[in-house]
């Protein structure tokens, strides 16, 4: 594999390390400037010395790897909000409400309940600043359109965004993060006004392409089918319902649903076949080449410049140029090329799930491409055509198939079946949408007649595809998986690749030592799961959930019969690699590490004699708190998610009162106590 010998290879790898280092560790800036500062020093010395051989120096290679490595870190620092002058951060107090000055800039998938929002800070509590809210809207406000680019007054808290209330469960908080937002607010009828509208160019293409989505009203499509063309055509997602969502994930199509390489590379496959006629004229190879390009860039800012695009659309732009210049080895530094200069401009891509998938997938298709190439394909051009979705839908899975076990801890099995029918059909589905877009406004029966015909297909391909969701068992769920098994797979598989490409006795050996590497890995992680132990109060509003694990089991205190099938400890088994887990009811007492925990519940009855340290409020007990305290004195006070908010926060402001720790899963999310035998 040359890509791994090429300087830019190193170099982005180090680029992107440093940008992980930078946001989980938190370097001071002014430490990491000077650090920055000695490297680029270093890096001219070594280069002024490795010029004077003829044969580059393996020092001047460690410098360039080392000023990578700490441009990336300085270049998160730049990025990371909360470093800037002016942030809201700076001006936040505890328990304040605020008078804020903002601009609506995207919206976000919706909830059942609530339309969510970016909104870009200007002004808060009178003061200029900026940063990013993530804004609640409940559904029965209705905000003027265009949304986007609304600029709105409101007054009210500033709160943190919460983070995930069960272990093991999608962390919002981090996810948010890493779109350095930090905080949301809510909506009501009586805490914000809109007092006017941005006159910026992300205002005129969100009502531009609003207009062009109201052209599809004539044909009274199904919402679902609505949904379908709003994601295919032009990005807009945030309306798709989780169940048309969960069933495309089962099929091993989810990347349908979202404009991603896929869609991007069909658009250009278009124009180049539109743009063939142009190599007949002089310089006609190179308006081959532009035309697409330039058009895919418009598309882009036609659908907001949304992340996925703009990543599938640079990355295909320097993909196009490699391919250009006849140079397989350009694909790959193309793609490299184009890699690095996202998270230099934008260095949160980098934890983008979309961004991780897209150019795994694309490196794994071109690597994979020259064992492709080998195989002598059948003369009839139908059957190449089929052959070729096989490869490269298999191509593309494994090559993400690792994020996949990370992120979603699921295999679909049936990807090739899914993806043999869907990637035709949406070929036919994006030109007959991008063609209805442009024709929507003319009137006539032709238009409603191809509206007809992408309904009948998109019905198809839903259909088909709840069909082969269907088989639930084809498809391996709440499979565990963790970080370091994550990076040994990718390197076994690299590993397995180079042996694929040239089988000597050395690779063989290589590939072995991965074998063997991945296999420790996973006793090791078994090994550190098992001597961990720990108690969790669980986040539940209807049962409650208490856990103790000790090795390699889970006692389950609940009076919920049929706590064994509750995602939160299906999740949390899951994260833990399946232990084995004893069911018990619910105790008044229990105890853990010579802590003595009480449990008062509904009844409010409790035995004060037994001391305990800590005391777990459930289903809203009718107790006297500040006698409780009084007569039992305890280390922390704890209150799950079955008790009534109002309630909560009366005993909260009892224990303010008293100085006894007070901890709401509400708030917090869930309770935790480990300890490491």
């Amino acid at each position: 594999m040359k890509v791994l010998r090429y300087p830019i290879f190193g170099i982005t790898c180090c680029f992107v390390s440093g940008i992980v280092v930078d946001f989980y560790t938190k370097p001071d800036t002014t430490i990491l400037f000077i650090a920055l500062a000695i490297s680029f020093v270093l890096f001219c010395v070594c280069y002024g010395y490795s010029n004077r051989h003829f044969i580059q120096q393996n020092y001047f290679g460690l410098s360039v790897y080392l000023l990578s490595f700490l441009s990336g870190s300085f270049a998160h620092q730049l990025h990371y909000a909360p470093n800037k002058h002016g942030h809201y951060s700076h001006y936040l107090l505890n328990d304040g409400h605020y008078p804020i000055r903002g601009v609506i800039t995207e919206r976000l998938k919706t909830s059942a309940s609530f339309e969510k929002y970016l909104f870009k800070v200007s002004e808060i509590n009178h003061q200029k600043a900026n940063g990013t809210l993530l804004l609640y809207a409940p559904k029965t406000i209705v905000l003027p359109k265009p949304v986007i680019g609304s600029e709105i007054l409101l007054y009210d808290a500033v709160a943190a965004v919460p983070k995930n209330r069960n272990p093991f469960q999608f962390n919002y908080a981090d996810y948010m993060a890493k779109r350095n937002v930090f905080h949301q607010m809510y909506l009501n009828r009586d805490n914000f006004i809109v007092i006017g509208y941005s006159n910026t160019i992300t205002r005129r293409i969100a009502a531009y392409r609003d207009r062009l989505l109201e052209g599809f009203e004539k044909h009274h499509f199904k919402p679902e089918t609505q949904h379908i063309i709003n994601a295919l055509v032009l990005g807009q997602r945030q309306d798709m319902d989780s169940q048309t969502v969960s069933a495309y994930a089962d099929a091993g199509a989810a990347h349908i649903l979202a404009i991603s390489g896929l869609h991007i590379a069909l658009l250009y496959g278009i124009l180049l076949f539109l743009t063939k006629p142009l190599k007949r004229i002089k310089n006609g190879k190179t308006l081959q080449l532009l035309i697409p390009i330039v058009l895919l860039w418009f598309y882009a800012l036609l659908t907001g410049f949304s992340a996925s695009v703009v990543r599938s659309v640079t990355m295909l732009s320097f993909l196009s140029f490699g391919l250009f210049l006849n140079r397989s080895a350009n694909s790959f530094q193309g793609i490299l090329v184009s890699l690095l200069l996202l998270v230099a401009i934008k260095p949160n891509f980098v934890f983008d799930i979309g961004f991780q998938l897209s150019y795994m997938a694309v490196f794994a298709i071109i690597s994979l491409q020259t064992i492709f190439q080998k195989i002598r394909l059948p003369k009839n051009p139908i059957l190449r055509y089929l052959i070729g979705i096989v490869w490269v839908s298999f191509a593309a899975q494994v090559g993400v198939l690792p994020l996949c076990l990370y992120y979603f801890h699921q295999i679909p099995l049936l990807f090739i079946a899914s993806n043999l029918v869907v990637l035709p059909m949406t070929t036919l589905i994006l030109t007959l949408g991008i063609l209805l877009t442009i024709l929507n406004f003319i009137p006539g029966n032709l238009i409603l007649f191809l509206g007809k015909v992408l309904s009948f297909l998109i019905e198809t391909m839903n259909a088909y595809i709840s069909w082969i969701a269907s088989f639930r068992s084809l498809t391996l769920r709440n499979l565990s998986f963790n970080t370091e098994l994550l990076f040994v797979l990718y390197i076994v598989m690299i590993a397995l690749f180079l042996w694929f490409r040239k089988r000597t006795p050395i690779r063989l050996m290589g590939l072995l030592s991965t074998l063997i590497l991945l296999q420790i890995t996973y006793w090791f992680t078994l090994y550190m799961i098992r001597n961990k132990e720990e108690l969790v109060v669980f986040h539940q509003q209807q049962h409650t959930l208490i856990t103790i694990k000790t090795n390699n089991h889970i006692k389950v205190y609940s009076n919920d019969s049929c706590i064994t099938k509750n995602r939160n400890l299906q999740s949390y088994r899951s994260g833990l690699f399946y232990p084995e887990i004893q069911q018990h009811p619910l105790r008044n007492m229990l105890f853990y590490n010579d802590q003595k925990i009480l449990i008062v519940d509904r009844d409010g009855i409790y035995d004060v004699i037994q001391n305990p340290d800590i005391v777990v409020l459930i289903n809203h007990p009718k107790i006297n708190l500040d006698r409780l305290i009084g007569l039992v004195q305890p280390k922390l006070i704890l209150a799950d998610g079955t008790n009534y908010k109002r309630e909560t926060a009366r005993w909260e402001v009892s224990c303010r009162k008293t100085k006894i720790p007070f901890y709401a899963t509400g708030k917090k999310g869930f309770f935790s106590i480990a300890s490491i035998n």
